[in-house]
């Protein structure tokens, strides 16, 4: 049996990754109490799991002993680990990188992790442990090609890696930097700047996105349209809403319906659909009538629609739904598993968790069960380790 592959729209159930909220500041005390009364340490809020976390390998031998209250994937050779209400960093044996000590922490980018400390504030270590940019920001994300968006006195700007700021905190708000480019709000309007901090397009419009094939779409008056790369309107605001495009074609949205939309605005394929998302392998994912099929890369419907739900393309693999449960299918069409699961994550490494009536195991890309499910909840794997959490 074959079925075309595609993307559409992904859910997941929640991974709790984040940091509880610090307790909150008890009651003063009355003027005639004599008692003075003190607040718990902050990492008091978090209490210490009942059943722990460890890592497991490939074959599901757990190589790291289940002992810590939560933790992250591997990235670059270190997971950040949870014990009781302060995180810290482990090797790949086990080994502490850095004892727990912070608030919160973070997966390591490009040589450093960011790091949270009891004060509410932000800063990175290094893979030393040592922290090498201080902890004085209000939010701070990973760094990417060599930058990181931060956020001081509710501006944002941009620090190296050696912890100098190069573009100074002036936003009201911003993104990570993506091919050299970043979206930036200054007066309730968005631009992109470059990474030398210089204006590519001025802070206009309601809306704007990176560009992709040239253009980039750009919301104005409540409608979308599209500019080139000197920032010159191309394609007139017109749409109620509209996407990237992608090998020529780009979803738009008129009288809440979806068509595409070639780069003169002209309708390739008329507005007849409730969503339309690319999904991958030259291909586009449709809803109609809460149904979801595929066209091909020219607009033409491949698989009219008939599936519940499908998942992106990740690994060369996506997931699709049936009334039945889930499977996944492969980029030629091919069924790699029939629609068996109550639930289904992407590929990672070769192996995808997949919801049993027994619990959560791992299949690979042959569709047979390589880890049964003998865990109380695992994560994906990264770095050839996932994270499970055991019955005691």
């Amino acid at each position: 049996m074959k079925i075309l592959p595609f993307l559409l729209v992904f859910f997941m159930l929640p991974l709790i990754y984040s940091c509880e909220a610090d307790p909150k500041n008890e009651e003063a005390p009355s003027a005639d109490t004599t008692t003075i009364s003190t607040l718990p340490d902050p990492e008091s809020d978090f209490e210490a799991s009942d059943y722990k976390w460890g890592y497991i390998n490939t074959k599901g031998k757990i190589v790291i002993a289940a002992e810590y209250d939560d933790g992250r994937p591997f990235q670059e050779g270190y997971a950040a680990v949870r014990v009781e209400g302060r995180w810290g960093y482990i090797d790949k044996t086990g080994a502490y990188l850095l004892k727990p000590t912070y608030q919160g922490a973070w997966p390591f980018s490009e040589g450093l992790a960011r790091v949270l400390t009891y004060d509410n504030k932000m800063g990175y270590i290094n893979r030393k442990g040592d922290l090498v940019i201080a902890a004085t920001y209000e939010d701070a994300q990973d760094f990417k090609n060599g930058l990181a968006r931060v956020k001081q006195g509710g501006q944002y700007g941009y620090i190296n890696s050696q912890g100098i700021e190069v573009i100074e905190p002036q936003y009201q708000r911003a993104s990570s930097f993506e091919n050299d480019l970043a979206k930036i709000k200054i007066d309730d309007k968005y631009g992109l700047i470059d990474t030398n901090g210089n204006l590519v397009v001025p802070p206009q419009y309601d809306k704007v996105s990176m560009f992709s094939e040239g253009l980039a779409c750009v919301k104005l008056d409540k409608l979308y349209g599209y500019i080139d790369g000197t920032a010159s309107l191309i394609i007139e605001c017109q749409f109620d809403k509209a996407g990237d495009f992608k090998n020529g074609l780009a979803p738009a949205r008129k009288k809440d319906r979806y068509g595409m939309i070639n780069k003169d605005g002209e309708w390739v394929v008329q507005p007849l659909y409730e969503q339309i998302w690319y999904a991958g392998n030259n291909y586009w994912a449709v809803q109609y009538s809460d149904r979801y099929g595929f066209l091909n890369q020219d607009g033409k419907e491949v698989i009219e629609p008939q599936f519940r739900q499908i998942y992106s393309f990740e690994n060369g693999y996506a997931a699709y739904a049936l009334s039945n449960g889930w499977g996944f299918i492969d980029t030629l069409g091919n069924v790699i598993t029939p629609p068996q699961y109550g639930l289904v994550w992407d590929f990672q490494e070769g192996l995808a968790r997949v919801a049993t009536g027994g619990g959560i195991a791992f299949i690979n890309t042959n569709g047979d069960i390589v880890i049964s499910p003998k865990f109380l909840d695992v994560r994906d794997f990264s770095e050839g380790l996932a994270l499970v959490q055991i019955y005691r």
